[in-house]
């Protein structure tokens, strides 16, 4: 079935559905993780928190180093084929993930998740693929922002479930949520079809590593990188700034709601940016938002009370919430079509060693000085600019439909 021209919305809505579905039930179990370890058994606190780092990092650094070969698959045999396969596994072993009865269990099962790898990348190579060229960064920013809201809404919901239902009930209502995105995806999204009058082929066979001869590939890949480290790392360390601050009784609450609004902001940034990228160069908008967030990034060290550190994370936000839409963004504009799932499978391995790698270094820094390891990430945004800004000087005069 041939889509017709406006349909491209409809194919953007049914992936930016099933991120945002799919990902509020992530955010049913993920904050709980180390509940779940004590609940199996596991009682010495540094073990649990040993544990809660493994499982944190196993699943993404698993899908990381699978990425670009399911990125490829997806290339040859079709990425809504992919996305189902993904999809499926989740249901299944997240399910399972409630049934386990030791520790060793739950890492097994997240090993295992971790092979149904490329679920991100291929729904943001479709997005890419499925809207018109000018509008390429608006489908991004959408399913990005799918993805960054789940985080304001995900664990409130999941807390009340595991509270009043236990936590093993939180892996089952992730693997429902996940089910009825699987549904919404097969019912709602359609292939688009070929031109009338063409032959539909595979998409040629191209090495893996071959992507990395597209122009600046590798400083795109290295910004995602660190675009994640630095979201993933102030979502560990607001809480544990809170915890330091004065006269604060209901620390959770109170971090709940900063990390909320961070997540509120940066969906906001994401859609904001992705309007401006379709007139403005969007390595230029990325390249501004590193200069003026990797200092606001480092200012949330200061704070002596909770009001202001939720004013710093706003505008942390607004700055930095943005830069993976705009990153994807630009590896849209350098790969063509016909390799992007490919591409982004590339994309998906830097974009899985930052949210494996985030945990592990920021909490390593924080246990040493928690003010030093926001003014890391501040400066690794500054890297992220200087790479940007003398490594990748071709993308800056690039517009966001240029390929």
């Amino acid at each position: 079935m041939r889509l017709l021209p406006n349909d491209w919305r409809r194919n953007v809505w049914a992936l930016t559905l099933t991120v945002f579905i799919s990902f509020v039930g992530f955010q049913f179990f993920s904050p709980f993780l180390p509940l779940y370890i004590r609940e199996l058994g596991v009682t010495d606190p540094a073990k649990i928190a040993l544990w809660s780092g493994l499982q944190a990092a196993v699943t993404p650094a698993m899908s990381g180093v699978l990425s670009p070969v399911f990125g490829r698959l997806a290339d040859r045999f079709g990425r809504k084929v992919m996305l189902i396969r993904s999809l499926v596994g989740f249901v299944v072993i997240v399910a399972a993930m409630g049934l386990v009865t030791s520790v060793q269990q739950l890492f097994l099962a997240r090993v295992i998740m971790g092979l149904f790898a490329g679920f991100t990348p291929m729904v943001m190579a479709l997005a890419t693929v499925s809207a018109p060229k000018d509008k390429m960064p608006a489908a991004i920013g959408m399913v990005q922002s799918a993805q960054l809201l789940s985080v304001a809404v995900g664990p409130a919901i999941g807390g009340y479930v595991a509270s009043h239902f236990g936590i093993r009930y939180a892996f089952f209502a992730t693997a429902a949520l996940c089910a009825l995105a699987l549904v919404g995806l097969i019912v709602l999204f359609q292939e688009l079809s070929p031109p009338a009058g063409t032959l539909r082929h595979p998409a040629p066979k191209m090495p893996l590593g071959d992507v990395f001869r597209y122009p600046h590939f590798a400083v795109v890949m290295a910004l995602l990188f660190v675009a994640q480290f630095v979201d993933r790392g102030l979502a560990l360390l607001v809480p544990l700034q809170v915890a330091h601050l004065p006269d604060i009784e209901k620390i959770a609450a109170v971090s709940g709601t900063i990390v909320s609004i961070g997540a509120i902001a940066a969906t906001a940034s994401a859609n904001v940016a992705a309007r401006l990228a379709r007139e403005v160069p969007a390595a230029r908008i990325l390249l501004i938002g590193l200069f003026v967030g990797g200092p606001l990034c480092a200012a949330m060290a200061l704070p002596r009370g909770w009001p202001m550190l939720l004013v710093l994370r706003l505008l942390t936000g607004l700055c930095l919430g943005a830069a993976i839409t705009l990153t994807y963004s630009l590896g849209a504009t350098i790969v063509p079509a016909e390799h992007r799932g490919a591409a982004f499978g590339w994309l998906g391995l830097g974009l899985q060693i930052g949210t494996a790698a985030s945990p592990l270094a920021s909490g390593a820094i924080a246990a040493v000085s928690i003010p030093g390891a926001f003014v890391f990430d501040g400066a690794l945004a500054w890297v992220a600019a200087a790479l940007l800004l003398f490594g990748g000087r071709g993308l800056r005069s690039r517009p966001a439909h240029g390929a």
